[in-house]
């Protein structure tokens, strides 16, 4: 099967899309094919929205005027998948042109769609909307390539656990001052001093000066035995870090979050006081609520709190990608996976 994948220039967002298509590998054999899909100066998303929503005019000629894609070198593809919103307009035009699924990771909102898109939505809310499947949010992990992770049943067992901290930063929805950076920095060394937990940490794009300066310095200190630095590292240098026995996250990432519990072991979302509701914080509440990760308190957890939160983790027992195979087999015409679980 053929894909195009469609990213923007977020890398939270690649990381859906292109898991979108090893969830898609897990039903048949794909090739997959990469595209920037970035509009240019003149593609406001009211503009995109606009224009594919009008029924005049042809997909391609849109696609080369708003996102400088030429269709004649593509090929057809067999499917197209996206995730960002800038790539909404861009896989309905692909969608339209070649005849083919739209396969988009989140809530498609003010376009015209057809029975050729498929919206993977997170949040049981949405579940049963018209052309939407609920999955979980698509990302790259392969939980069956991490390291088995020790079990958590007590207390106790925290004692020498290796702990990953991902930070992001502020985002449409969450806002991190530095009260919240200095509670971070409190808590990974009381955690470590009360709790036993050994700790490494990674920085995201997102990630402030005055945060990374701080995780540094403690890393400096022995506090954090590893420190993956973004600024310094890049993208993609802390992919092994999820292989640890604890994964902590800043609540801003929804991308981050989704990884982490695809890891298939406890995830807690660190929260700060300045958020506002938004279909990502949806997301989240859902997923504690199946019990696959916990929130706390970025300002207000105490080392106990947080054990407490990790032991209450219940972590996926089959494999995410499963689910979201499933959810897009029968919009491509393909057979429903075999499950697998963490035993098998």
């Amino acid at each position: 099967m053929r894909l195009l994948v469609l990213e923007d220039k977020k890398p939270g967002h690649a990381h859906q899309a292109r898991g979108i298509a090893r969830a898609i590998a897990r039903l048949t054999a794909v090739e997959t094919t990469q595209i920037e899909a970035r509009p240019g100066r003149l593609g406001h998303h009211r503009l995109l929205a606009f224009a594919a929503n009008r029924r005049g005019g042809k997909a391609a000629t849109w696609l080369r005027r708003l996102y400088g894609i030429d269709v004649a070198v593509l090929g057809r593809p067999d499917a197209v998948v996206g995730s960002g919103r800038p790539t909404i307009a861009a896989g309905l035009f692909l969608s339209r042109h070649f005849g083919v699924p739209f396969v988009y990771a989140g809530r498609i909102k003010g376009y015209h769609l057809d029975d050729r898109c498929l919206q993977l939505v997170a949040s049981p809310r949405h579940g049963f909307d018209p052309g939407c499947a609920y999955a979980p949010v698509p990302g790259l992990i392969d939980p069956a390539a991490l390291p088995t992770p020790r079990r958590l049943d007590d207390p106790a067992a925290l004692n020498g656990a290796l702990a990953t901290l991902f930070v992001g930063g502020d985002g449409p929805a969450h806002l991190f001052f530095e009260k919240d950076w200095a509670a971070l920095g409190a808590l990974l060394r009381e955690a470590r001093e009360r709790l036993g937990l050994r700790w490494q940490a990674s920085t995201s794009r997102r990630t402030p000066a005055i945060a990374a300066d701080r995780l540094a310095a403690l890393a400096a200190e022995g506090v954090i035995e590893r420190f993956v630095d973004y600024r310094s590292a890049g993208a993609g240098s802390a992919d092994d870090l999820f292989g640890a026995d604890v994964l902590v996250v800043t609540e801003d990432s929804l991308s981050m979050l989704a990884e982490a519990v695809a890891a298939r072991r406890p995830v807690v979302a660190l929260r700060p006081a300045m958020t506002r509701d938004n279909f990502a914080n949806e997301v989240v509440a859902a997923m504690a609520g199946r019990g696959e990760l916990a929130v706390v308190p970025l300002g207000a957890v105490t080392p106990e709190r947080l054990g407490a939160a990790i032991l209450s983790c219940r972590p996926f027992e089959e494999d995410p990608r499963d689910r979201i195979a499933a959810a897009v087999a029968p919009i491509l015409g393909l057979d429903q996976p075999k499950r697998t679980s963490s035993t098998s």
